[in-house]
């Protein structure tokens, strides 16, 4: 959003904002949510759509690279070669083939993709918490816990981007209160334990009521403080820390987040790695009910593919995604869940269409691709096309806020709906509509 839009948009609404803030209650209640959940993967880095959704065959080799198409449940469509259980699967799911956004820069598209918000000079040093809240702090906001003890909304690890340089999925001005709870690192291969994060685990020995006597003391000594917070910052934490602490005692989240309680051969099933293992996280925590969880399927910039691109994506990136997805669309269906959780698969951008000398791909957001199913969306369908070497949307372009549109209609959630930060109204989405061919 650049900074003439910004003004304009304000112009436009400043004047309505009481308005705007008068009827959001009531707004928000007519939109009946379909989905009761949703999971994002986030490929964190930018996965090169020509070498996966996209791919140019007859396009000249420095663009359409070493991969081979092959056929997929939906007749004409044609994917990677390194996606074969994703191929055997497109009719449970659809793929975006003309979504864009306006930054090539690392920084400020994951903080679009995860807020729907340019952020205009982002970086890793001076501007690296949120400019506007997440996506899933809005729907913590305005949704809510499903159940007590579990949190609205969980991160998988935690909520940092770039090697933790960046945080993008966290609150802003929403307060604490509404920032994700984070599961802590997950094994690496299906064999090894998770351990629960040491801050959601009681001391081992201390008594319950030792454990309420020292809370008790804690709300004396904010006491003290409490009366002169006028930014509301301490009844953030009170809710941020009642429901750590619902956590910590609650069967129901104790039980979501143990991957032990799953067998060998499931775990197995989603591939002994880190993405299988994180995406079977997200699938535990969507049974129990978390309304809203990302999924950082990257540690630090994995699908950044600058170099030996081919490489990466064939050996390691594709054939892991194409499992733990696979697997996760086959579980949300087996146990009826798909119909009522919505599934994205995203990253920040896509790669250059044409080879570096690095035999890799650099960034490009004028066209990627993005896979979205369940909560109630129409699926086994392939939207829109880039041109012969993937450069631009040719037909059918979608603005990734389209995206993100879908998603919040299908939560229930009015994406004109109004907040206030610093005296100037802020909606959930500036702009974005809901992809019609999918709802």
């Amino acid at each position: 959003m650049t900074n003439q839009s910004r003004r304009r948009f304000f112009l436009q609404t400043s004047g309505l904002a009481a308005g705007a803030l008068a009827t959001n209650s009531a707004r928000a209640a007519v939109a009946e949510p379909v989905a009761k959940r949703a999971i994002v993967l986030f490929l964190q880095g930018g996965c090169s759509q020509l070498d996966s959704w996209d791919l140019k065959p007859n396009a000249p080799a420095e663009y359409r690279g070493e991969f081979d198409s092959i056929a997929t449940a939906t007749p004409g469509y044609r994917v990677s070669e390194h996606l074969p259980m994703l191929a055997a699967r497109t009719n449970q799911f659809n793929v975006l083939r003309s979504v864009h956004h306006g930054t090539p820069s690392h920084e400020a598209a994951i903080h679009w993709v995860l807020t729907g918000y340019d952020y205009p000079g982002a970086n890793t040093t001076t501007k690296n918490r949120n400019d506007k809240p997440s996506v899933g702090s809005f729907v913590a906001k305005v949704r809510g816990s499903s159940k007590p003890g579990l949190p609205a909304y969980f991160c998988v690890p935690d909520k940092g981007q770039l090697g933790d340089r960046v945080r993008y999925a966290d609150s802003h001005f929403l307060g604490m209160a509404y920032s994700p709870f984070e599961s802590g690192p997950i094994p690496i291969d299906a064999e090894s334990p998770y351990r629960v994060p040491q801050p959601l685990v009681m001391f081992r020995d201390m008594p319950l009521t030792r454990f309420d006597e020292r809370q008790g003391l804690l709300q004396q000594l904010d006491g003290f403080r409490r009366e002169a917070d006028a930014s509301g910052m301490m009844s953030g934490m009170d809710l941020f820390r009642r429901t750590a602490l619902d956590m910590i005692n609650h069967p129901v989240t104790q039980a979501a987040i143990d991957l032990s309680k799953e067998t060998l051969a499931t775990r197995q099933r989603y591939g002994s790695n880190k993405f299988g293992q994180r995406v079977l996280m997200a699938r535990r925590l969507a049974e129990a009910g978390v309304p809203f969880t990302l999924v950082n399927l990257a540690d630090n910039q994995d699908w950044d593919t600058h170099t030996n691109n081919f490489n990466s994506m064939k050996t390691r990136l594709l054939p892991l995604l194409d499992r733990a997805v696979a697997t996760l669309l086959d579980e949300l269906t087996d146990r009826g869940l798909l119909d009522s959780t919505l599934v994205a698969v995203v990253s920040e951008f896509g790669r250059t269409p044409k080879i570096n000398n690095n035999a890799g791909r650099d960034h490009w957001s004028d066209v990627f691709s993005v896979m979205l199913t369940g909560g109630g969306l129409k699926r086994g369908q392939v939207l829109g096309t880039s041109n012969a070497r993937a450069e631009i949307p040719q037909d059918r372009p979608i603005h990734y806020n389209d995206v993100l549109a879908t998603i919040y209609q299908q939560l229930g959630i009015a994406t004109d709906r109004v907040f206030m930060h610093e005296g100037r109204p802020v909606p959930i989405l500036y702009q974005g509509t809901p992809i019609p061919e999918l709802v």
